[in-house]
């Protein structure tokens, strides 16, 4: 079994950096042009099924590397981004910070001790929600021989990433964060799998 496990292209909110959890932001014409090109460089993949976040970005970079392939695009929470609560929208630059604590920072340089946002979604839970979904996919022995592709979220593929690789929340960054479009691809036999490149860009 092959997961490719892909970011969506960027949105204007990426590029402002403003806090976008599940807030349901469209891709900018860039994103359409990353999602395109990486689609390109997908193009000869046999995917057999593809599974995406329910939020617009990954639903459409999800629709576009699937291009003309007669495939459903099945959507599931287990891909969706983590909820920053009360915090969505709000701007996290040095520069231009406007998230009401200033200790927000520790959900990039220290998450063990990341204190969720009012209404929002924590570390755990993100990390058990996204990577136990991708473990059901790869333990059912009818999906042995498929090739599949996840389309998410940043914050999600470290969930995922971590998760599977029972990393303690101070490592859920350990390894890099996923570009826009980039795509990490897993190799799976008999439940266990290793990583085979992480966060590859086609653009």
């Amino acid at each position: 079994m092959d997961i490719y496990l892909i970011r969506h292209g960027e949105t204007n909110w990426n590029r402002m950096k403003k806090l976008q959890g599940t807030t349901d932001i469209p891709l900018n014409a860039y994103g359409i042009e990353l999602a395109e090109k990486t689609a390109e460089g997908l193009k000869a993949v046999p995917f057999d099924r593809i599974y995406t976040s329910p939020l617009i970005r990954a639903r459409k970079t999800a629709e576009i590397i699937r291009g003309d392939r007669p495939i459903e695009i099945i959507e599931t929470d287990g891909l969706k981004e983590i909820s920053f609560g009360d915090y969505e929208g709000l701007c996290y630059l040095p520069d231009n910070y406007t998230i009401p604590k200033p200790g927000f920072r520790k959900f990039f340089d220290d998450p063990e001790h990341y204190d969720t946002p009012p209404h929002g979604e924590s570390l755990l839970h993100l990390r058990e929600r996204t990577s136990s979904f991708v473990r059901s996919i790869m333990d059912d022995p009818a999906n042995e021989n498929m090739t599949f592709l996840m389309t998410a979220h940043g914050a999600a593929i470290r969930g995922i990433l971590s998760g599977l690789q029972n990393l303690p929340l101070a490592e859920f960054w350990s390894g890099p964060v996923h570009k826009n479009c980039g795509v990490t691809k897993l190799h799976v036999e008999h439940g266990k799998f290793n990583i085979e490149f992480e966060n590859r860009l086609y653009y």
